[in-house]
């Protein structure tokens, strides 16, 4: 069937990618469960040995990115675990998407890992792509501000989506978008950036945007390596402060050290410091958010997911 020319922007479908080897496939999961402990652990949210952190596999590109994740789950502050797996019979869209289909689907893998009780065993997610989209909204839409803090990879919690996203304005979110993420749509960096953070609940306090001009859809491992502890570390900070407490402006600086550091990205980094009040960070010289390569095209209904 044909495709419209310009279909919404939630509907933009990663570019395809080799299939990861076979090793990759496992998501790191042996990898993490014998790494050693370095060093004495941190305290997590519950006042445990370590924060856990539960990665939801579809859209976290687990198997491109194994290597990060893997290298997450061997620092002593994280104790990590990987739900699900990208390409099983449950990652598709619902039939309320474009193109997606009854259950298995990834509402019904969401309702499967809240029976399962990741909202009570997890003091943070990271979710990407589709999981940003479908999984953490259905989180949200049944425990509300009980959910834990997120790294919402792509920000797909941040778009026009087919159903409405319940985001709870005590809610402690921390969204990666890139400027050669193809769901950046056609807008110009502004336009972009505008529009995530329009869909922000207004009276958030707790919400944190990291825009790198040269991020794919799939995040460069060097980068998502870079940034990723440290965003987890901002949110737990974050949690553990409680809503009416400032920013953790120490872990916002670590972040932007981590992604300025490499001398590699550029763009910026976004935080609350009140209801509706941003603090707003360039990194990479002072213009650049508009040193952007010209987007790609969108793609069809049935492009496959990349390789996430």
């Amino acid at each position: 069937a044909a495709v419209a020319a310009e279909p919404p922007r939630w509907y933009a479908a990663p570019t395809p990618s080799p299939s990861p080897s076979p090793e990759r496939q496992e998501h790191g999961r042996s990898a993490v469960a014998s790494a050693p402990s370095l060093a004495p652990p941190m305290p997590g949210l519950g006042g445990g040995a370590a924060a856990r952190i539960s990665v939801v596999a579809p859209g976290a590109g687990t198997g491109a990115n194994a290597a990060v994740y893997a290298e997450l789950g061997r620092m002593p502050d994280f104790r990590l675990d990987i739900k699900g797996q990208a390409r099983a019979p449950y990652d598709r869209y619902p039939a309320s998407w474009q193109g997606g289909a009854a259950g298995p689907n990834l509402e019904t893998f969401a309702a499967q890992l809240m029976d399962q009780g990741i909202v009570e065993q997890s003091d943070c997610l990271v979710v990407g792509s589709r999981g940003g989209q479908v999984v953490l909204p259905s989180l949200w839409s049944r425990f509300g501000a009980s959910v834990p803090p997120a790294v919402v990879i792509n920000g797909g919690c941040s778009m026009g989506l087919p159903t409405a996203v319940h985001w709870p304005t005590q809610a402690v979110t921390f969204l990666l978008i890139g400027g050669q993420d193809n769901f950046r749509g056609k807008a110009s960096v502004e336009e972009y950036i505008a529009d995530t953070k329009s869909r922000v609940p207004k009276g958030s306090s707790r919400t944190a945007i990291l825009y790198v001009s040269e991020m794919q859809h799939m995040p460069q491992s060097a980068l998502l390596g870079a940034v990723l502890p440290q965003m987890v570390r901002a949110l737990l900070a974050w949690k553990r402060a409680g809503a009416s407490a400032p920013p953790p402006h120490d872990k916002m600086q670590a972040v932007l050290a981590a992604v300025a550091q490499q001398n590699q990205w550029s763009g910026r980094l976004m935080y609350t410091c009140g209801a509706g009040v941003w603090q707003d960070l360039p990194f990479g010289g002072a213009n650049a958010a508009e040193k952007v390569a010209p987007q790609r095209p969108r793609q069809a209904v049935s492009a496959a997911f990349g390789g996430a």
